[in-house]
């Protein structure tokens, strides 16, 4: 399993990525041209994308990359 700590961001779905980040504790900081950027192991950013599409509503996976 992949736990090792990388960075990301995004600009897919900010207020609700927030929401999600805000909620499991996860800090992050934004900017106009990256976005939301956090770090966060890549099997926590797999699974917050699933629960962003099952969970939150979103109609597609957000795009999350590595920074």
């Amino acid at each position: 399993m992949n736990d090792e700590i990388k960075k990301w961001k995004t600009q897919s779905v900010k207020h609700k990525v927030a929401m999600l980040l805000i909620m499991d504790g996860i800090s992050f900081s934004y900017n106009e041209e990256d976005g939301i950027v956090f770090t966060a192991p890549g099997f926590y950013v797999e699974r917050m994308k699933e629960r962003l599409v099952n969970c939150y509503g979103c109609s597609l996976k957000p795009i999350i990359t590595e920074y």
